[in-house]
């Protein structure tokens, strides 16, 4: 009982009530068994002047306590907000600090499925293992760079980019898990897109969510497809991703994008998520000018699309290593 009044009283709003009740109760009191007879009685006052006394003390002491309580709930809310930057403080370098554990696990897991002469059997566990750690990494990657876009931080680092580039990046990181599923998944980029002005890392990364997300909601032997087109007047450039999964309902559309949500009965494999792929894919693609939707009905699928504008002055970055066709319609990934 002491613990429960203790917690009630360690409420700003609530001892602040709780005080103004009882100093009114206090002043009702000693208004009218003090004041009234001591200004009436003694000093012969009129009624017209007592109550202006009274209303004046009543002015004064509901002037002090709501400075009293605004200040207890301004040092409440320092108090709080101290608290929440410092678990982001810790949370952040608790995260940062696995990305080199977890760098360390992928560079050693893509040496063993170099030794040409491992067994099949351990390769496909490698192989398995190596796509875990990568999906793992991503998840690191995506929340810290979500804190720095909420904190303002610049993050993006904008350069002239391929569209075939940066989507077979993003869909090559997941295409095993694709093929552990036995679903289809087909890349379709079009010859001739423009350029525009992006992050290639971060929208790569994209991708890869959209991409890992429509893989984990589609069952077996399912289709995911990838494509891209320019709109008419060539002013944005559209990439969707489509799966034939179960489909979300209209009134979940944009819940999925916000931080943390998940639809666990959306997911016919009952895998898990962190509800933090979406929320990056939005965050990313606001800020390169974008925006991103989906278009889903139950038991039709759904398609994720974002927009992108074209920079007019993009110009050719220099190659870097080949880069697969972007005319590959219906490829597999």
């Amino acid at each position: 009982m002491r613990a429960r009044w203790r917690k009630l009283l360690s409420e700003p709003f609530l001892a602040g009530v709780g005080l103004a009740f009882i100093l009114f109760i206090l002043w009702q009191y000693v208004n009218h068994y003090f004041l009234m007879d001591y200004l009436m009685g003694q000093l012969d006052m009129s009624m017209l002047y007592y109550h202006y006394i009274s209303l004046l003390a009543e002015i004064i002491l509901a002037s002090a306590i709501a400075f009293f309580a605004s200040q207890a709930v301004a040092e409440k809310s320092r108090q709080i907000e101290e608290l929440s930057r410092q678990k982001d403080g810790l949370t952040n370098a608790l995260v940062h600090d696995l990305r080199q554990p977890l760098t360390a696990v992928i560079g050693g897991l893509s040496s063993m499925a170099q030794d040409s002469d491992l067994p099949d059997t351990t390769r496909e566990l490698v192989d398995i293992a190596h796509s875990g750690a990568e999906e793992l990494l991503g998840m690191v990657n995506d929340l810290l760079d979500i804190s720095r876009l909420d904190s303002g931080s610049p993050l993006l680092q904008p350069r002239p980019v391929r569209v075939a580039r940066f989507v077979r990046r993003g869909v090559g990181r997941v295409a095993q898990l694709a093929r552990e599923r036995d679903q289809r998944l087909s890349v379709d980029v079009p010859e001739g897109l423009p350029m525009i002005q992006g992050d290639e890392e971060r929208l790569s990364r994209v991708i890869t969510n959209l991409v890992g997300n429509a893989i984990k909601f589609t069952p077996s032997e399912g289709e995911i497809r990838v494509s891209a087109r320019a709109e008419e007047d060539n002013a944005k450039l559209l990439v969707s991703v489509s799966d034939t999964g179960p489909g979300i309902e209209a009134e979940f559309h944009h819940v999925i994008f916000d931080r943390f949500a998940v639809l666990e009965k959306s997911n016919p494999a009952g895998r898990t998520s962190t509800g933090l792929g979406l929320t990056f894919c939005k965050m990313i693609v606001e800020a390169h000018g974008g925006r991103i939707w989906v278009e889903s009905k139950p038991g039709s699928g759904s398609t994720f699309t974002f927009s992108l504008p074209i920079g007019a002055s993009a110009a050719a970055p220099p190659e870097e290593g080949s880069v697969a066709p972007s005319g590959s319609s219906g490829s597999r990934a």
